[in-house]
């Protein structure tokens, strides 16, 4: 509360000084591209619904800061046993939920049992199937004990599909979501935007923003405009936008260039012929001229990749040479596997602009080797449950933009359909393997099992520049978690 004073002071002063301009920073409005199916992250595959929410309105017990690393959040601290099979968390005293819901060990412990139950579907339950058994200690400590050692677990718990939910207000958090975050939910009203405002009775400092509209457009045409007339204070993700390269000439606007965990590829579903024949995924890696997709980005140089794995991890090996475009040699591969008069694919294109304009160059190279393509251009949650959840697809362009999320690989599950023994064995060696160098060769090894396998069309790096007002101060540089962090926003 004193800091809320504080600001409310300040804020009257600069009243005083300047007054149009305060009025016009009062209220932040955070555009995004898609709006989300709902506003529960523990519930949905969807990044939107994560970078409007996460570290928002809900929190974890850890958290990823904008280096990529483990931070304490609603744990203070936490310790791991020598063996690797059991963790002890220590939580923050005095937090509550929104609603005055007090959160403690048994909370906490109500969370992490619901993330594993089959029946609240979270997309994410498999980074904890490690997880055997939840006790509560004392009213602020929790231990976990695991069926075999994972030392990815803190790093997990910082992500959205683990973020602490209280049992009173979880059957409600799809449309009014309740967290203990520095930002409690006002309202969101579909088309019109999900207004979030600071919690007076957050943990933590208090944010120096007191109201935010996350408002979302989809039309490229009328979010340019919005940006034109300098309605939208915070874009995050603009790389693709061709008008952007005109506000570089404006004093109120300043792009910022970073990357983004998202690896961007065509995924291919292994459950479908001819697909399960490496030939015809390697003739499809070969079809594809990569360096030439980057086109879509007017001013931004995403790297390019050969696997799932990104360049910001010091595991990282670049295979982006694996399938280097080559026309003729796709043509051998697809008559070798018995398709020399050609195959017909269909691509299933959401309507990220990422998608949406390299879906147009991918069909054109695919063609040119005697694939026929059919395009077919549907809504996000379309997406979400024909591809995502009801596998019925040939081919897909997305983004992944989980960090560190190369594990899905060894999900039978998962809507790739592929199926790996050896990976599975080989991603139960990585987690289980505690020295960090040991680990990453075998992160390594991973890496160059997926490219020789050609599971999918790694692309490239999905690049963040974001647009922003020139006063508007900490906005993340990249993006290594699909979030808008608000509490580390300010006006300068």
């Amino acid at each position: 509360m004193r800091n809320r004073i504080k600001r409310l002071i300040v804020m009257a002063a600069l009243l005083l000084a300047c007054p149009g301009a305060l009025l016009a920073q009062e209220a932040l409005r955070v555009e995004l591209q898609l709006e989300p199916p709902h506003l529960d992250p523990t519930r949905t595959a969807s990044g939107t619904t994560a970078e409007a929410t996460h570290l928002n309105i809900f929190q974890g017990l850890t958290r990823i800061d904008r280096h990529g690393e483990v931070q304490p959040a609603l744990a203070k601290a936490w310790d791991v046993a020598e063996d690797g099979l059991s963790y002890r968390f220590v939580l923050r005293e005095g937090v509550q939920f929104h609603d005055g819901q007090p959160f403690d060990a048994e909370v906490a412990a109500y969370s992490l049992r619901r993330l594993l139950d089959e029946r609240d579907e979270n997309p994410q339950r498999h980074l904890f199937q490690a997880l055997e058994e939840v006790v509560v200690l004392s009213p602020l400590e929790l231990s976990l004990t695991l069926s075999r050692p994972d030392v990815l677990l803190p790093f997990r718990l910082g992500l959205s599909a683990a973020v602490m939910v209280h049992p009173v207000s979880v059957h409600t958090n799809t449309t009014q979501p309740i967290g203990t975050g520095p930002y409690a939910f006002v309202a969101w009203k579909r088309s019109k935007g999900v207004h979030l405002r600071a919690f007076d009775g957050y943990w933590g400092e208090s944010p120096a923003i007191e109201e935010v509209l996350f408002t979302f457009t989809p039309n490229r045409l009328e979010l340019e405009s919005g940006l034109a007339e300098g309605l939208i204070d915070l874009y995050p993700d603009a790389s693709s936008l061709m008008a952007h390269m005109l506000f570089t000439q404006r004093v109120d606007y300043v792009i910022q260039d970073g990357i983004s965990e998202g690896q961007v590829i065509v995924a291919i579903n292994h459950g479908r012929e001819p697909f399960g024949d490496r030939r015809v995924r390697r003739a499809i890696s070969h079809a594809i001229d990569k360096p030439a997709l980057l086109a879509i980005y007017p001013t931004a140089s995403p790297p390019l990749i050969g696997s799932h794995f990104s360049p910001r991890h010091p595991a990282y090996v670049d295979l982006s040479d694996r399938y280097p475009y080559d026309q003729a040699r796709a043509r051998a591969l697809l008559e070798a596997a018995g398709h020399g008069e050609g195959l017909h694919v269909t691509i299933a294109v959401p309507p990220t602009q990422y998608a949406e304009r390299s879906s147009l160059y991918i069909a054109s190279d695919l063609e040119a080797v005697g694939i026929g393509v059919e395009l077919q251009r549907i809504t996000w949650g379309e997406w979400i449950e024909r591809v995502f959840t009801e596998h019925d697809y040939d081919l897909t362009i997305v983004a992944h933009v989980e960090p560190f999320d190369i594990d899905i690989y060894a999900r039978d599950d998962y809507y790739f359909n592929f199926h790996s023994p050896a990976f599975q064995a080989l991603w139960a060696r990585i987690e289980a393997e505690q020295d960090p160098a040991r680990r990453n060769r075998l992160l390594e090894e991973a890496q160059r099992y997926l490219a020789d396998e050609a599971v999918n069309v790694f692309l490239f790096m999905k690049p963040q520049q974001a647009i922003r007002k020139a006063g508007l101060q900490g906005v993340w540089g990249d993006a290594p978690i699909p979030a808008v962090v608000l509490e580390e926003l300010y006006w300068e």
